[in-house]
């Protein structure tokens, strides 16, 4: 029973991408070819009001095929008209359809931070793009090492993407661990927490330092009660028990109209503020597990 749910939730997935795609690609491709300012941001409102839909209908038929068991904590002060940073941990891709459906049209749509590379991939990235998603090119230590004429680069860039995200509220998303979270990696890396890897600040950093005009983090705890947590076990309704926990909290003044580059004591002050935010967040899971 459990793989026939798991194909009819692919066909699902596949169904209502390819039908919401068909409307979103033609807005897309109007908004690519009049780059008239006005007329390119009446397009993203209503290619936002299409993913909205489409997070909408797998809500649907993850309520038909799943029945899922969310139980969701700290929505109740959450505004749409507000700019938000939002920070998750990271324990499957199945975190994204749940992040996406507990915030569907309470919060601005949540935008992820991609690599610039993923803007090329044929048909999807073009959708990214008419998202408005931030496309980033992060620079290796080792490569500005290499080649300092690219140091400040990427800040530019970000500068840059994040530009028209002044214009309409948004909630600029990170997972802050950089991966999924297992025993294997958690170990490689001798992380500090017991069922998290350790938080980057590096996304977090360069966002306060381009967008300024956030004020507010959005912080999502996420516990499974299942154990399995591939893709597959989402598909075939595993992990249909779920807590999320969010928590609204005021960025420090200290943080706010600083360069995460070029501030030494800047980045040591982000650092450990995020990592406070990951002990209280072992401690949800934790408390979960009892």
């Amino acid at each position: 029973m459990e793989i026939l749910v798991g194909i009819l939730a692919f066909l699902a997935i596949v169904l209502n991408t390819l039908f919401w795609c068909v409307f979103l690609l033609t807005i897309a491709i109007f908004k690519l070819l009049i780059p008239i300012e006005t007329w390119k941001r009446l397009c993203t409102k209503l290619i936002i009001n299409i993913g909205e839909y489409w997070i909408y209908c797998n809500g649907l038929w993850m309520k038909v095929l799943h029945q899922p068991k969310w139980n969701v904590e700290g929505f109740d002060s959450l505004d749409k008209t507000n700019w938000y940073l939002s920070v998750a941990n990271h324990q499957s891709w199945a975190d994204i359809f749940i992040l996406q459906g507990i915030t569907n049209r309470k919060i601005p749509m949540l935008k992820f931070f991609m690599k610039d590379v993923l803007i090329w991939v044929p048909v999807i990235g073009l959708a990214w793009w008419a998202l408005d998603m931030p496309f980033l090119k992060r620079y290796t230590k080792e490569t500005l090492d290499k080649k300092p004429e690219l140091r400040g680069k990427d800040i530019k860039a970000m500068e840059k993407s994040f530009e028209r995200f002044s214009r309409y509220p948004v909630s600029i998303f990170s997972f802050a661990e950089g991966t999924r979270f297992n025993k294997e990696k958690k170990v490689n890396q001798g992380s500090s927490y017991h069922y998290l890897l350790n938080p980057k600040s590096g996304g977090i950093g360069l966002t306060l330092t381009t967008m300024p005009y956030i004020r507010l983090m959005l912080d999502f705890s996420i516990y499974y009660d299942s154990l399995s947590r591939s893709f597959w076990d989402f598909l075939c309704g595993r992990m249909s028990k779920v807590d999320v926990k969010v928590r609204e909290i005021k960025i420090p003044e200290n943080l706010l109209g600083r360069n995460y580059e070029e501030d030494i004591q800047f980045r040591e002050e982000l650092k450990s503020w995020i990592e406070d935010i990951w002990q209280e967040k072992d401690k949800f899971i934790e408390e979960r597990k009892r």
